[in-house]
């Protein structure tokens, strides 16, 4: 069957144009790939100086004999000019050698302090035999975690196994306090960047070169979990002026409960006090069991996780104001930050211990020859 010429014309024509249009959106995806991948290598490039190999073990001494013992290595980043710079704790421990890779040179490292709980390390060099006199070290600029939202593109730099460091690609898939059974000391994000051994206490920088985290931990196959920048500083800060983490301590035992499931514009949640400890500053303060916690501050309360986040930032010996509804009444109820007692001392729920990025440096996996 013969179609008139005119229709036979409408349908050539419109099948131009469609094989036409297929061509310009491959060629604009292939366009905005190149984009991307020439962003990636000049944030790459630009940030690499400033990411360096960490290397950590201990020492036996036998009379004359020294042995060296748990060679362990890792990633770090310098945070200043003046040789700081920062990994994490699961590199270090507590290693008494500590020394960094810096342009094929091995440079010793002093161990500042470190902080179990946050999974931070602070380590610092010094610059003149890294660049000489008179010159700092190059080092991330500073991004704020707070603009990353779900889909935010994140670049990992480390160095996996035995190989030179590398960039890793990922995008964030959520802010979250816990991993599996573990509960985080403040909220970490997510992002879908597989990290290999010797990769951890890396950087996460920003579509823009800046640091916006650390990795601290990997989770299953393809997630990896990083502290947000701004905690980190406030951990390296509490290090350098005081000389070990201050992590604040008032005697609360909080939970949550689904209240209004699902409606629009209304708070869903409540988080209310569980339990006030004995001979703490929340029972000095006056704290009730049922209280609902309504603000911290001037940060509003709305589930477990905001009470984690607002206090990891208060320092010991701070005043702060808490906002609770109590028998249908808003209260305000102040107290002194007091300091958290040893682990031993506290009774917590055991819990799963995080999945640490390894950092004993295996080889990495053989490849089977081609059988072609």
């Amino acid at each position: 069957m013969r179609l008139p010429a005119s229709i036979s014309k409408l349908y050539l024509t419109t099948i131009v144009v469609l094989l036409g249009a297929l061509a310009d959106s491959r060629l604009l995806a292939a366009s905005e790939l190149e984009t991307m991948d020439s962003e990636v290598t000049a944030l790459y490039d630009k940030s690499k100086d400033a990411v360096v190999k960490v290397h950590a073990e201990s020492t036996i001494r036998l009379g004359q004999l020294v042995l060296r013992t748990n060679p362990r290595a890792g990633t770090g980043f310098f945070i200043d000019g003046q040789g700081h710079l920062m990994t994490s704790s699961s590199v270090v421990q507590d290693e008494e050698t500590c020394w960094i890779e810096y342009r094929d040179q091995r440079v010793p490292a002093k161990i500042v302090g470190c902080d179990p709980d946050s999974r931070v390390a602070l380590l610092q060099v010094d610059p003149e035999k890294c660049v000489g006199a008179g010159h700092q070290t190059p080092f991330l600029p500073q991004g704020d975690p707070n603009l990353m939202r779900i889909g935010s593109m994140v670049i990992a730099i480390g160095f996996p196994y035995d190989m030179p460091s590398l960039p890793v690609v990922g995008f964030v898939g959520g802010l979250d306090i816990k991993c599996g059974a573990h509960t985080f000391i403040t909220s970490h994000f997510r992002a879908d960047c597989k990290l290999s051994p010797g990769q951890g206490g890396g950087p996460f920088l920003n579509s823009r070169g800046e640091v916006v985290g650390i990795a601290i931990a990997s989770h299953g196959e393809n997630q990896s979990y990083g502290l947000p920048i701004n905690a980190a500083m406030k951990v390296c800060t509490d290090i350098i002026q005081g000389g070990k983490p201050q992590h604040g301590w008032v005697g609360l035992s909080v939970s949550e409960r689904r209240i209004i499931p699902g409606l629009p514009g209304l708070n869903e949640w409540q988080v209310f006090i569980q339990q006030v400890y004995s001979n703490t500053p929340a029972a000095d303060a006056g704290f009730h069991d049922q209280d609902v916690l309504l603000q911290i501050c001037t940060n509003e309360i709305h589930r477990s996780a905001d009470v984690l986040n607002t206090m990891f930032y208060h320092h010991c010996g701070e005043k702060i104001s808490f906002t609770v509804l109590r028998k249908g009444q808003r209260q305000e109820v102040t107290l002194i930050v007091g300091t958290r007692p040893p682990a031993e001392q506290l009774v917590v729920l055991p819990t799963q211990p995080l999945p640490f990025i390894r950092e004993d440096n295996p080889p990495p996996p053989a490849v089977p020859a081609s059988t072609k």
